[in-house]
């Protein structure tokens, strides 16, 4: 079994503060830590096309990519020094989030950790939105932590799971209560049920009837739904409470929730084109950016015709000579 934990590394102080929370989990799960670089070889302009073809000198592209490989290897050094893990570093070639999950991909990692400023893509020296890319392709869960979760303590003692009663924000929760296990902490079940209405004049309207929109059924549906998996957690040995909510704007719901209860982490599952049912559009970007806690993410793994999940494409480091692309989209 795959006792590996990444951490993508891009020179920014932000990224660098995701190791040692990163570690911390990593001791606690028993798992090797592998720190990631994505060297981004210089190529040929293309537009506009009236600017001068610039030919990259392949002394300087030699001395920089070494020049790459020696800080991360020395920060795996530093690391493996300070906490006395099993540190290794890898140094990849291309497209920061491809290689980011072809290199998770190889080394079967069970969990990415990275550091983002929680309002639109990784730190200042990643290219677009590296950390969206990450977590709708990786193939395993990503703890996202935003600039105020790593001035937190690294102990968590609860985990708040967003739940809508689909299977695909169920598939979240092996992964949480393995993360809550390793800290003993306690984890909250919270499903928001969203009235069929969306305008609160509606609502006002129809304040005084009883049940107009048998909202009761669907509120008792999801309770029943988080107490059986409460039970089944609570056999596990884990402490588990759970929280259903009626309100017709769920994203705000779901963050007067996390400000209120102040869980120490927040994890939810996404279908890696927006999430399922309840979590529609921007959830998780508004919870990423609003939080100021560790966000577990999971886009539920697609298994192929065989059932077997998808081979790396390269050796680590080795620089593929295709066309770069949105290779990406293989993997959707």
């Amino acid at each position: 079994m795959s006792k590996h934990l990444l951490v993508p590394l891009d020179g920014s102080p932000l990224a660098d503060a995701a190791m040692l929370p990163a570690a911390e989990i990593a001791r606690r799960l028993g798992l090797d830590v592998v720190l990631v670089r994505v060297h981004v070889p210089i190529g040929l302009p293309s537009y506009p096309s009236e600017f001068p073809i610039y030919l990259p000198d392949p002394a300087l592209e030699a001395r920089v990519r070494s020049d790459a490989d020696a800080w991360l290897r020395k920060r795996a050094a530093d690391l493996a020094h300070a906490t006395s893990l099993p540190v290794s570093a890898a140094l990849c070639v291309g497209d920061p989030a491809e290689e980011i999950v072809a290199e998770a991909t190889r080394q079967r990692a069970q969990l990415i950790v990275c550091g983002t400023h929680g309002v639109g893509g990784l730190a200042p020296h990643w290219i677009g939105s590296v950390a969206d890319a990450v977590v709708r392709h990786a193939p395993c869960p990503v703890l996202v932590l935003p600039s105020g979760a790593v001035s937190r303590s690294d102990a968590l003692r609860n985990v708040l799971v967003l739940l809508d009663g689909s299977n695909v924000s169920d598939a979240i929760l092996p992964h949480a209560a393995w993360l809550a296990g390793a800290f003993t902490a306690e984890l909250e079940l919270l499903s928001v049920v969203a009235p069929p209405w969306t305008n609160d004049s509606l609502a006002t309207l129809t304040a005084g009837d009883e049940d107009a929109f048998g909202i009761d059924a669907h509120a008792t549906a999801a309770k029943e739904h988080l107490d059986r998996i409460a039970a089944d957690l609570r056999n596990a040995g884990l402490r588990v409470r759970t929280s259903v909510v009626v309100d017709a704007t769920p994203t705000r719901r779901i963050l007067e929730h996390i400000a209120h209860a102040n869980p120490d982490a927040v994890a939810l599952a996404t279908h890696g084109r927006g999430f399922s049912r309840l979590f529609l559009g921007s959830v998780a970007d508004k919870v990423l950016r609003s939080c100021g806690r560790p966000v577990l993410l999971l886009r539920p793994a697609r298994e192929s015709p065989e059932g077997s999940p998808p081979e790396p494409r390269r050796a680590r480091g080795e620089h593929r000579p295709e066309p770069r692309g949105d290779r990406l989209a293989k993997h959707a």
